[in-house]
């Protein structure tokens, strides 16, 4: 049974070899949107994906005095990725800290939970920003069958998030009486 790290993994590999090292900045930007792994996380499910037979590797010489492993994904692989991928998603139990503060904000001083909202705000909405000019930078919806439909459709799915947490922490702000 993979993880959904190593389907992470395997969706990387799907668009091209990468060593070790360029599977983690992968996880970092874009997935690193909305599925995050550190390097040893991302070595681990590496060793369970060779052991499956779901992904390869190539030893490459290094830049320094060590080789280095350049990942690919097996036919095997790319089946098993394109099987899951329709699978219905596990059901995860929803835990947000900051849904959790706003159920008990009633008790807390309603300017310092506004000054709280204020700063999440700002997040979001410099996160909206940041998605917009990579939004730019897609003249049209690219087609379904296509590498840039996935980072599109995620693109997408983050810009539409970040929209609605940026117009909540304004209600909220709104509600505590504390303006913007």
């Amino acid at each position: 049974m993979t993880s959904t790290l190593g389907f992470a993994i395997m969706a990387v590999l799907a668009r091209g070899a990468r060593t070790g090292y360029e599977l983690a900045t992968a996880m970092s930007r874009p997935l690193g949107y909305f599925w995050t792994a550190g390097h040893s996380q991302i070595h681990v499910d590496l060793q369970k994906l060779l052991a499956a037979d779901l992904v390869r590797f190539e030893a490459e010489h290094g830049p320094g005095p060590q080789g280095r492993k350049v990942y690919h994904l097996t036919p095997q692989g790319r089946e098993a990725l394109r099987d899951w991928v329709t699978e219905p998603p596990r059901s995860r139990p929803e835990r947000d800290e900051l849904v959790l503060k706003s159920y008990a904000s009633w008790l807390a001083d309603p300017e310092q939970v506004a000054e709280l909202f204020r700063e999440r705000l700002a997040e979001h909405e410099a996160r909206i920003a940041e998605y917009e000019r990579q939004q730019a930078d897609f003249e049209d919806v690219p087609a379904a069958d296509r590498p840039a439909f996935g980072n599109y459709a995620t693109l997408w799915c983050g810009l539409s998030y970040e929209r609605h947490r940026a117009a909540w922490c304004r209600w909220m702000i709104e509600q505590l009486g504390a303006g913007s």
